[in-house]
């Protein structure tokens, strides 16, 4: 009996310490984030930060390789095509800048015209300069050839023969080396119009004169013009010779093509590729037309082969691709005019393989001339 009370006050008192005892602190609730229902602008952009931040720095790399192209470009266009020193207008420079662009870097004949009778009239409304200036002529030089280059050729030939006059009888420019380039400036857009007309008379002339002015001015400038003046030279003298053949006068052409030809043959031992390349092959392309018309067909044909043996050298270079297509249109129309059907067919098939090489030569001509040809031979050997 005493044990059994002694127990059931263990457990009394066990009770009542357990209920005296002051209850457990529940743990703090930890703060619920209310980021999700955050309303104020930056709250609803913080997802797409990351985003942000990423296309940000993307715009800006563009924007600025932009504008470094641009300068970069500004500074090229001023220090390789340089608008005249009298030109002081950052307005009519600026055009002047786009006009270079459209002539040279992404050739638009149309929109370089445009730019220069934009600048032009900036000129004349500033009242700085006048018509006979050398800034003024420079101008009109290039306004003729965007013209000619569109098309407008009689608009382009007025404004060259109007400037030429005027350089003739030294009404414009103040210096004599300037004079004489631009008679070249002139002759290079006056000379092609006149050839391209019939008026080979006049074109002897024009050129005539521009490879005496070249000299001129060739004797006037420094060292470091002396390969431009020497390669425009020989380009007038090529220009006239080629005028010389188309009057008719086939001994002068022959004597002034052979005597360049001589001079190019030894520019061509450095075997880099310049302006030089190929223009050796486009004097014997000339000697060959010059012989064909004087009735020579052997030494026209050796001519020919000489020059597609030059043209066989340079891959991928322009000037030499264009010269092999006449090359080949040449010596097709020198077998055929010989009998020699077999021989002509496999010029004008070579001329259609380095078309779809080049994209260059006369594709209509050329598979016109095969089917003609293709067309003979079954017949011939129908008989």
């Amino acid at each position: 009996m005493f044990g059994l009370n002694r127990a059931f006050h263990s457990a009394a008192a066990r009770s009542l310490r357990a209920w005296q005892r002051p209850a457990a602190t529940a743990p703090r609730a930890r703060r619920i984030s209310t980021f999700h229902i955050d309303n104020t602008p930056r709250g609803k952009l913080q997802p797409y930060m990351r985003t942000i931040k990423l296309v940000s720095a993307v715009s800006a790399l563009v924007f600025f390789s932009v504008g470094g192209f641009c300068v970069y470009l500004n500074d090229y266009l001023d220090r390789t095509y340089p608008a005249h020193p009298a030109i002081t207008n950052k307005a009519t420079r600026k055009l002047l800048r786009g006009a270079a662009l459209r002539e040279h870097i992404a050739p638009d004949p149309r929109i370089a015209y445009m730019f220069l009778l934009r600048a032009l009239e900036d000129i004349y409304a500033d009242g700085e300069l006048s018509e006979d200036s050398e800034a003024v002529q420079e101008i009109i030089a290039r306004m003729a050839d965007a013209a000619a280059q569109a098309g407008e050729r009689g608009p382009a030939e007025q404004m060259l023969e109007d400037s030429w006059s005027k350089v003739e009888q030294k009404k414009t420019g103040e210096s004599e080396g300037w004079r004489m380039q631009q008679i070249c400036r002139l002759a290079d857009v006056l000379g092609p119009l006149q050839t391209s007309q019939g008026k080979h008379s006049a074109a002897i002339s024009t050129y005539g004169a521009a490879l005496r002015a070249s000299k001129a001015a060739h004797e006037l400038a420094d060292n470091s013009q002396h390969e431009e003046f020497l390669l425009k030279q020989a380009n007038y003298v090529t220009s006239l010779g080629e005028a010389f053949a188309l009057s008719g006068d086939y001994d002068s052409a022959h004597t002034l093509l052979s005597s360049v030809l001589v001079d190019l043959n030894e520019r061509q031992q450095s075997g880099k590729v310049d302006k030089w390349t190929c223009l050796d092959a486009v004097v014997m392309l000339d000697l060959a037309q010059v012989e064909h018309k004087r009735g020579d067909i052997k030494q026209s044909r050796q001519w020919a082969e000489a020059g597609l043996s030059v043209t066989g050298k340079w891959s991928r270079v322009g000037a030499c691709d264009n010269c092999q297509a006449h090359l080949l249109a040449h010596l097709a129309k020198l077998s055929e005019s010989q009998g020699d059907i077999k021989g002509a067919l496999q010029y004008y098939e070579l001329g259609l393989k380095h078309f779809n090489d080049t994209q260059t030569g006369d594709l209509e001509k050329l598979e016109a001339a095969t089917r003609r040809l293709n067309s003979q031979m079954l017949q011939n050997v129908d008989q």
